[in-house]
């Protein structure tokens, strides 16, 4: 009887000492696109000193007709420390498609958004591409791709592509890891994926 007694307190209290864990919440797609505009603006302006840019509209995560997302995050998860499980997954369902690129970023400089058509007309010209592009955009520092920005649950880790080509066989596209701390993104690390 006092083994069956001291069963049912010790059952007792071990139940009272298990916690269930509480649900993940993951953010809404609003809260991730808001977070995603103040994202790009952080990168930019970390990564270039120009006072405009040039932005080809829609999202891709690599060099147009070479894009292999699968390797390409594999290669990133094994070169990036503390990267969260999550902001892969994330960065897979963000990025299974292209999206268009918001025309109402606010960056803190102007920007452009670049079709592939007005890219093409720009480079199908008798003159030199590059010297059409630079007289229209003197400012930028060459055409800038991105994908759209992935986020761990809790919107504190942010994981994005950015490739620029600024001259014929000149350009680099990088997978950017982001932090955020006291309200503000910073780069936290940066893995090269491409280079011309």
């Amino acid at each position: 009887m006092l083994k069956k007694f001291l069963f049912v307190i010790l059952s007792v209290v071990l139940a009272a000492c298990i916690t269930t864990p509480e649900p993940v919440s993951t953010p809404s797609a609003e809260q991730m696109d808001s977070e995603e505009r103040v994202v790009y603006t952080a990168l930019l302006r970390n990564l270039y000193s120009a006072s405009s840019f040039v932005i080809m509209d829609t999202t891709a995560t690599g060099p147009v007709g070479v894009e292999d997302t699968a390797s390409t995050l594999d290669h990133i998860v094994q070169n990036m420390h503390g990267v969260d499980l999550e902001t892969v997954d994330n960065y897979w369902v963000r990025n299974e498609a292209a999206y268009p690129v918001r025309p109402d970023m606010d960056i803190g400089c102007g920007y452009v958004l670049l079709s592939q058509s007005e890219m093409g007309k720009i480079f199908s010209q008798d003159r030199d591409g590059w010297q059409l592009f630079y007289e229209q955009y003197p400012d930028a520092p060459g055409i800038i791709t991105l994908s759209r920005v992935s986020f761990n649950n809790t919107l504190d880790q942010a994981l994005v592509y950015v490739g620029t080509i600024s001259q014929w066989l000149t350009g680099a596209g990088y997978y950017v890891l982001l932090l955020k701390g006291n309200g503000q993104w910073i780069v936290d690390q940066q893995v090269m994926t491409w280079i011309s």
